[in-house]
């Protein structure tokens, strides 16, 4: 238990600390005097002499400081001079002899001296030392001119009181030189100057408060994004802080809250001295910040245990943001050509430092001549994105037929959410995207069996020679004239990639009336770019057409017949076309004298180059003479594709003979039957009845 003599010296104690004074007072006084003496100057000293001095005090104004407070110390010097001896009837002697000169003053914190304070966590009395020097004074040595009687001199020293420094009473010196005139004789002119040194020592008032440290910085705000950075305050004072707020300010733009320079938290409850609370900010690091520390400054704003609203003294802390979350294009690979639409596939790098979840690709167009299906952009979900993992965005891109063989900048930016779920963007990451050649056509292996009279083929094949695919490709069979026509002007080839080759085949049927020679005809390729269709460059194709041929070839193998008799003839029928031909009837056509008696003829099948050999029967009239006569063959025939054909006019010489016996001649016989015909109708009119 503490004792009475004990307790009264804690009162003592706390009536210093908590109610301060204003020191006045010397603790140290010098004078050097310089005179003229009577005995010197051999003349007696008149009453008429002035004789006096400065009177200093000093004094200090708002003398409570915190630990770790950086103040200005406003100094107030006063002169209240005396006259000791001299006439009222010259104030301006007077006047010389309490007016201070070349007044110096200098605060020394090296003989600091406290006063017996209570410790607040322990209660017990805490002895003065002189050897605790918690100030350091900032401000060297000032000075000034003169101070008559009456006036006063405000003086600043700028101090810093140590962060650690014990709450209490301390006695600051404040050492102050000056000169003065200490005497004046007027008749003879003489002036005694004095020299002064003079120490004040000045209350200063350290409380107890709450004080704040940082201990410990922890962040993981990333350049080009928002991040928290965590800072751990101990209360390291002698009180406990209630109604806390902290408030962190950045000294660069580059690391910012928001818009904002602070950023401020509350801190609720009482925070008791040697407690460490963790106060987290949210802080967006600039694209054009790099990793290194950036200055912070942290500042309490608290109650203090009596109610009082009092800050801390600001506190300088570094924060280093981690590196940028980057992307990288690794491999673009397109099938996008002038006028078309191709496949564009871009592969990208998470080169970290994190994972990401959530992301989706953006691809940006910088040209109007290369667009995503009517877009400038296109957007592609890849969901979660390891560090070090690549992803392959797939889109199908458009050159617009204004496009050019050129290198267009196409940019890729990824969106993405961090680990703490924020949502952040990429820069972005430029490429180049160069179109391919349109597609382009040639036509080669060409050939034809076109012939007067007759349907041919016109056959090649096309290749597609350009740089991208062309896709539903046909071929347009164009002519200007009217014997010769296709039977189908198109004919279609399909997609044909770079490179590719196909097949095609007309069907041309040339009129009888067409003249055989040389032709030329014009071949167009058409194909289908952008859901539109487009002309390729067209190509001229010059082609023979035969003249007209006869569909068979006939070779007679008896063709003759005896004067009024009958015959058989036989006609080799041969294929001299290129195609089978079938259901082949013949027909024999003739004129007097010859008459056909059996004129039809049927071949099955036939096909190019076979022959087959009909039969007709013939005969001929007797008054017909030895000589060659025409008959005609006409034909009917089935095509390979069901078309019927009529071929006519295919002419053979049929030779009529002289008859090989040579018994009566043909018109007795004939007179003689006769004769026997009248004879015979006679006798049975005659006897029949």
């Amino acid at each position: 238990m503490m004792q009475r003599s004990q307790f009264l010296a804690v009162v003592a104690v706390a009536l210093l600390v908590f109610v301060p004074g204003v020191a006045l007072g010397t603790v140290d006084d010098h004078d050097s005097t310089s005179e003229f003496s009577a005995a010197e100057s051999g003349v007696t000293q008149q009453q008429d002499n002035v004789t006096g001095s400065p009177s200093l005090s000093a004094s200090i104004a708002n003398n409570r400081v915190q630990p770790g407070e950086e103040r200005t110390l406003q100094v107030t010097l006063i002169n209240d001079g005396n006259v000791t001896d001299g006439s009222l009837s010259n104030p301006a002697l007077e006047e010389r002899v309490t007016t201070a000169r070349a007044l110096t003053a200098e605060l020394n914190v090296s003989d600091v001296e406290t006063e017996p304070r209570i410790d607040p966590r322990t209660l017990e009395v805490v002895e003065p030392r002189s050897s605790e020097v918690p100030i350091t004074v900032e401000t060297n040595e000032q000075a000034v001119a003169r101070l008559p009687d009456g006036a006063s001199a405000p003086l600043a020293f700028d101090v810093t009181v140590d962060s650690d420094a014990g709450a209490g009473v301390y006695h600051l010196p404040l050492n102050v030189s000056y000169n003065y005139t200490s005497e004046v004789d007027p008749e003879r002119s003489r002036y005694n100057t004095t020299t002064k040194n003079k120490t004040f020592n000045l209350t200063l008032v350290v409380e107890e408060t709450p004080r704040f440290e940082v201990v410990d910085v922890d962040s993981n705000a990333r350049v080009g994004a928002t991040g928290t950075v965590e800072v751990t305050l101990e209360n390291t004072g002698t009180q406990a802080a209630r109604n806390t707020s902290v408030a962190l300010t950045s000294e660069n733009s580059d690391l910012t809250f928001g818009e904002a320079t602070t950023g401020s938290r509350y801190v609720g409850g009482a925070w008791e001295p040697g407690e460490r609370r963790n106060v987290s900010y949210r802080v967006r690091a600039a694209r054009s910040a790099s990793q290194q520390q950036y200055a912070f400054t942290a500042q309490a704003t608290y109650e203090n245990e009596e109610g009082n609203a009092r800050q801390s003294r600001a506190l300088s802390l570094g924060v280093t943001p981690d590196p940028e979350q980057t992307f990288s294009v690794v491999e673009t690979e397109s099938t996008v050509a002038v006028a078309n639409e191709g496949s564009l596939l871009v592969t990208i790098r998470n080169d970290g430092p994190i994972d990401v979840d959530d992301a989706s690709v953006t691809l940006q167009s910088a040209s109007s001549d290369i667009v995503f299906g009517e877009s400038a952009t296109a957007e592609q979900f890849v969901g979660t994105w390891e560090t070090g993992e690549t992803r392959t965005v797939a889109v199908n891109a458009t050159a617009l037929p204004g496009a050019s063989e050129r290198d267009y900048s196409v940019s890729a930016t990824v969106s993405y959410e961090d680990r703490e779920d924020d949502p952040e963007e990429s820069r972005p990451l430029q490429f180049g995207l160069r179109p391919g050649p349109e597609p382009e056509f040639t036509a080669n292996d060409v050939s034809s069996n076109l012939r007067v009279g007759e349907d041919g083929t016109l056959s090649g094949t096309i290749t597609n020679t350009g740089g991208s695919e062309a896709e539903n490709v046909v071929v347009v069979f164009e002519t200007q004239t009217e014997t010769i026509t296709p039977l189908e002007s198109e004919y279609a080839v399909g997609t044909l990639a770079p490179g590719e080759s196909e097949t095609f085949e007309f069907d041309v049927e040339v009129s009888g009336s067409a003249k055989s020679g040389p032709r030329q005809f014009t071949l167009r390729p058409q194909y289908r770019a952008d859901d539109q269709q487009r002309q390729g460059d067209s190509f001229d194709v010059r082609e023979q057409v035969e003249p007209e041929r006869d569909v068979f070839e006939l070779s007679v193998v008896d063709a003759s017949v005896e004067q009024g008799a009958t015959s058989e003839i036989a006609v080799e029928v041969t294929n001299a076309g290129d195609e089978t031909l079938s259901d082949v009837s013949a027909a024999l056509f003739a004129d007097d004298p010859i008459d056909v008696d059996d004129g039809d003829g049927f071949i099955q099948e036939l096909e190019p180059g076979d022959s087959e050999t009909i039969v007709f029967e013939i005969s001929s009239s007797g008054s017909a003479l030895t000589k060659r006569y025409p008959v005609e063959l006409d034909f009917q025939y089935d095509e390979p594709d069901g078309d019927t054909k009529l071929s006519s006019g295919y002419k053979v010489g049929v030779q009529v003979t002289e008859p090989e016996d040579s018994g009566p001649p043909v018109l007795l016989i004939v007179a003689l039957v006769a004769l026997l015909a009248v004879a015979g109708a006679g006798a049975y009119l005659r006897f029949g009845r």
